[in-house]
Parts: C-alpha cells; sequence; structure tokens
C-alpha cells in the first residue's frame, strides 16, 4: 500500500501528485527505460515539457499519453484510473503496470 492510496481513499489532495512528484517522474523514466519498458510519450497537462518513458530502442512505436502526471503515475503503479480524464494509445493500461 502506498500513501497515496491512503490519500487517495480518504479523499484527501496530493494523493498522486504530491511534492515529490518531479522526482518520482524523473525515476519512473530511469526505471522504465532500464527494465526496457513500453515506450510512451507522455504530454502532461501540468508539466511543461513532454516525458518519454521507456525503451528508446525504436522497435516498438512509443504509444502516447495525454493526461495529468497524477494519472499516469498510477497507471504506472497498477492504480486504478476508472472515471479519470485521459487518453492512452498505443498500448492497454496493463502494460503500462511496472509492478505486474
Amino acid at each position: 500500500m502506498h500513501a497515496g492510496d491512503v490519500r487517495d481513499v480518504l479523499g484527501q489532495p496530493g494523493a498522486y501528485a504530491g511534492p515529490g512528484l518531479p522526482d518520482a517522474l524523473a525515476l519512473l523514466a530511469r526505471i522504465t527505460r532500464e527494465k526496457a519498458h513500453v515506450p510512451l510519450h507522455a504530454d502532461l497537462d501540468d508539466v511543461d515539457e513532454p516525458l518519454r518513458l521507456g525503451e528508446l530502442s525504436g522497435e516498438r512505436t512509443p504509444a502516447r499519453f495525454i493526461g495529468d502526471a497524477a494519472t499516469l503515475v498510477r497507471l504506472y503503479a497498477g492504480r486504478p484510473v476508472k472515471g479519470l480524464d485521459f487518453e492512452l494509445a498505443g498500448a492497454e493500461a496493463s502494460e503500462l503496470n511496472i509492478f505486474g
């Protein structure tokens, strides 16, 4: 269980987008590259620059995510995203889960 899970259940703000978000995104980018995870180009509503995640070999066309950073973190953590506003093309949500 993650602290974000508890905040989410209690309706507290910052469940997956607290002050450590920039560090979490940098770590996520590094880990997904190291694990040769599904390539993804993320256009984040609340971050200025697009984020590249996953392997960079070019063997697979990167999937595309459009939405907020908290939803992206939820996807990679395998957390529920039902009812959240985002677009994901070129991959299934389950493919992004780094714990699955």
